[in-house]
């Protein structure tokens, strides 16, 4: 028996083959590139939250180590990094205690917004918060310096007013590759010798800037940090939220004498 070849033409082959690298290139178009730029996002965003911690030790430095000026160099990816001083947001402390003592606060802050994850990281007061912008919540990155020493019952608060000048009514914005310069402006400082009829309490009101992010602006990064039971020797007993109202009381257990205040004024300038 004779046996016949048969053969399949070339061009049939190079269009399988042609056809196979298209499929290829596709399947990664659709999977493989989103997939790698949410690891871009997401490598922006641990990169500046890291930045955002170096930033609050430089104004640790500043305002507790007292040194004149502090530089950092950074970068900003996938969004922006914003000065807002007092004058264009409108969060404020209110500090009140039982024998009379008023202090206001108005703080601004040094904001990141992710333009991909619409998420904000923020310098407030000397805590660094992260906060999604599609929801109400917010989680601190890292704490402020407030504590209380049970030894003397001195309750210490440390302020911080962020603006890039003196009146607080300009904004700084900063993208790319740049240096932010942190100095100390003014130091104020206010001792309260807590007096007549116990209990003695301190209270401290938070009003979040309802009008720039969300109603609740970082108001759950306030509550959870002034009621963990590891600060304040128990934590504060909070209410509210559009102010949140906290109230540390004194006892035999917790003695409260003395409340000492201390505001710094630091100006955010980029170099």
């Amino acid at each position: 028996m004779e046996l016949k070849r048969e053969a399949v033409s070339e061009s049939i082959g190079y269009l399988i083959i042609f056809s196979l690298i298209l499929t290829g290139i596709g399947l990664i178009t659709l999977y493989g590139y989103p997939l790698l730029m949410a690891q871009q996002s997401s490598a922006n965003m641990r990169n500046m939250e890291q930045t955002m911690i170096v930033l609050q030790n430089d104004l640790k430095s500043l305002t507790y180590k007292l040194a004149n000026y502090k530089e950092t160099s950074l970068r900003v990816s996938g969004g922006s990094l914003s000065l807002y001083g007092f004058s264009n947001t409108f969060q404020k402390f209110f500090i009140n205690t039982s024998d009379g003592t008023n202090y206001a606060l108005y703080p601004g802050e040094l904001r990141y917004f992710s333009t991909n994850d619409n998420t904000f990281i923020t310098i407030e007061n000397g805590m660094v918060i992260e906060k999604p912008l599609s929801t109400n919540g917010s989680f601190s990155l890292a704490d402020p310096r407030w504590y209380l020493d049970t030894s003397s019952g001195t309750l210490v608060i440390n302020l911080m007013n962020l603006s890039t000048d003196v009146t607080g009514s300009q904004m700084l914005s900063e993208t790319g590759i740049g240096t932010v310069r942190t100095r100390l402006l003014s130091t104020t400082m206010k001792t309260d010798p807590i007096s007549g009829s116990t209990p003695y309490w301190v209270n401290i009101s938070y009003y979040p800037d309802t009008g720039n992010i969300t109603p609740d602006g970082y108001t759950v990064a306030w509550r959870n940090y002034l009621t963990n039971t590891n600060n304040f020797n128990g934590g504060m007993s909070c209410s509210g939220s559009q102010p949140l109202m906290c109230r540390l009381t004194n006892s035999t257990t917790q003695p409260l004498l003395n409340v000492i205040i201390k505001e710094y004024d630091v100006v955010v300038e980029t170099v």
